[in-house]
């Protein structure tokens, strides 16, 4: 495995600091912390950059809330002076990362994600008669940190770098088990959950040599000409999951069956033909939609706002369904 150098000066660069900080405040530069933040970068991007290089640069405690939506889960948010280190990080280290990831993995990359994650599982289900639909369970809470340490260690030469990797993966997640799970919402725990199954991707490819394959996070599909091998191939990856990854995938989700069926994939049901929006990813845009309508009706947001979400809530669905209206809806759902 190839390893890389040369980058801890450039992450600690005042420059770098300084982008990394105008990317972390992007969209969030009327919140308090970042405004303080903001006010006296100066000092605040010098001592940082000091702490970094001395390597006493610890994180702050997490902030966290529950959504519900689309499944109820805990988000644990970094203060916004830690957000300016993994973006200072993962800027650098992120394109020697890629190097390593198949074409057919979708999450967190550019070019990439869910739209056309799907658009990809389409093509493959004209091409193959059955698939094999599998994710793992509580996957980020499930993420063993001395096996991802393991993964980022070798790859990157520089010993103040893998230290600042560790003390960010292994610093304490509330509710979580020692050793175990990476907070949802960091950058960095994008990086990490894509680079942790990484490993997988090419065992699907190059040694199970399955006529397709694609993941999109933990989603994993698998496409195949015969049923039987798709059977084999499925096996053992999830005995690889368990014994390389400690991961366990959803026996009672899982779905090996003729692409004629569909697949059930990130909100779609994916058919040879046609692109069916399952009704609970149909449910769940009206309520968001009709959420930031109610706002707007208020006074709450203005009518420029209001069209932003909109279109933030429909992107992906229009980039596969450009007819998709509203108020056409109903005829949809009756299709799902």
């Amino acid at each position: 495995m190839k390893s890389f150098g040369g980058l801890w000066l450039k992450i600690c660069s005042v420059e770098n600091l300084h982008r990394a900080m105008l990317c972390a405040a992007r969209g969030k530069r009327t919140r308090g912390p970042v405004v303080s933040f903001l006010g006296d970068s100066g000092n605040e991007l010098d001592t940082l950059r000091q702490e970094l290089l001395a390597g006493c640069y610890r994180p702050a405690p997490f902030i966290q809330f529950g959504v519900l939506d689309p499944k109820p889960r805990m988000i644990s948010c970094a203060s916004f002076r830690d957000r300016v280190v993994h973006h200072a990080v993962c800027d650098l280290i992120g394109p020697f990362l890629e190097r390593s990831f198949i074409a057919d993995s979708f999450p967190c990359r550019i070019g990439k994600g869910a739209h056309r994650a799907v658009s990809r599982a389409q093509d493959l289900t004209r091409r193959y008669p059955f698939f094999a639909k599998l994710d793992v369970r509580r996957y980020f809470d499930s993420i063993d940190h001395d096996i991802l340490v393991g993964i980022l260690r070798p790859r990157f030469r520089e010993k103040p770098l893998t230290e600042l990797l560790e003390t960010i993966i292994q610093f304490p997640l509330p509710g979580q088990n020692p050793g175990k799970g990476i907070p949802i919402g960091n950058l960095t725990s994008q990086w990490f959950a894509n680079t942790y199954l990484n490993g997988v991707d090419h065992m699907a490819k190059e040694y199970l040599r399955v006529d397709g394959y694609i993941r999109y996070m933990d989603d994993m599909v698998l496409f195949d000409s015969s049923h039987q091998r798709l059977s084999d191939a499925v096996g053992l990856l999830i005995e690889w999951l368990l014994g390389n990854r400690k991961l366990e995938i959803k026996q009672e989700r899982m779905i090996i069956a003729p692409v004629r069926d569909g697949l059930p994939f990130l909100g779609w049901r994916v058919f040879p033909g046609m692109l069916r929006l399952q009704s609970t990813r149909y449910l769940r845009s009206r309520r968001l939609v009709r959420s930031r309508e109610h706002v707007f009706q208020t006074g709450g947001i203005t009518g420029n706002q209001l069209a932003a979400s909109v279109n933030a809530v429909l992107a992906s669905i229009r980039y596969l369904r450009p007819e998709f209206r509203f108020d056409t809806l109903g005829k949809m759902l009756e299709d799902v």
